[in-house]
């Protein structure tokens, strides 16, 4: 005689080590989702802030004897009182044209103004690890600017501030001897950098 299987269903047990599985399989898939998400943010932000510097490191190349102050226009804080007074010859009225500092403070204004509307910001600075110990072209033959386009948290700043700043700087001792490079991304970082 064969014995009868008293059986009729699932088992409870199997039905809550199903669901556990089924529970393990969804959330796995939305920490991949997210991470999907995030990762193509970022791609975007990175992609968008190498169009912005190109534009700006072409208009420097177009008006480079006015690279100094191109420097100082970037690194103020944005303010809409504070556009340049004088437009000269850009917006077709004028008679006469600009001077290359007067064009560098009109566009770096006008770039800045465009930049409000997203997540960045921009700053230029002499490259931290250009060699010699010079501050400008006259005193480092190896004297180089970088554009930094910084978002979220990181700001545009070369320093010693892993949460902040966006490039290490270089550390030259007493004796003139490099003690740090400089020019190194920090870990936590959400900023690129061009030399111009």
């Amino acid at each position: 005689m064969v014995a009868k299987s008293t059986q009729k269903g699932v088992g409870l047990i199997e039905v809550m080590v199903a669901l556990l599985l089924l529970t393990v399989a969804v959330l796995g898939y939305t920490a991949l989702q997210g991470r999907a998400i995030q990762a193509t943010n970022e791609s975007f932000e990175r992609s968008q802030s190498l169009v912005m510097m190109r534009n700006i490191a072409e208009k420097i190349h177009a008006n480079p004897s006015a690279i100094e102050t191109y420097e100082e226009s970037f690194n103020e804080p944005y303010a809409s009182s504070s556009a340049p007074g004088e437009k000269c010859g850009l917006d077709g009225l004028a008679t006469e044209l600009c001077s290359p500092e007067q064009l560098a403070a009109v566009e770096s204004y006008n770039l800045k103004s465009k930049l409000q509307g997203y997540d960045f910001q921009i700053q230029m600075h002499p490259c931290p690890n250009t060699g010699g110990t010079g501050t400008d072209a006259a005193d480092n033959i190896m004297f180089s600017y970088c554009l930094i386009s910084a978002w979220g948290e990181t700001t545009p700043t070369i320093g010693t501030d892993g949460e902040t700043d966006c490039l290490t700087e270089r550390v030259v001792g007493e004796d003139d001897s490099v003690e740090a490079a400089g020019g190194n991304y920090h870990a936590k970082a959400t900023c690129m950098m061009m030399e111009i």
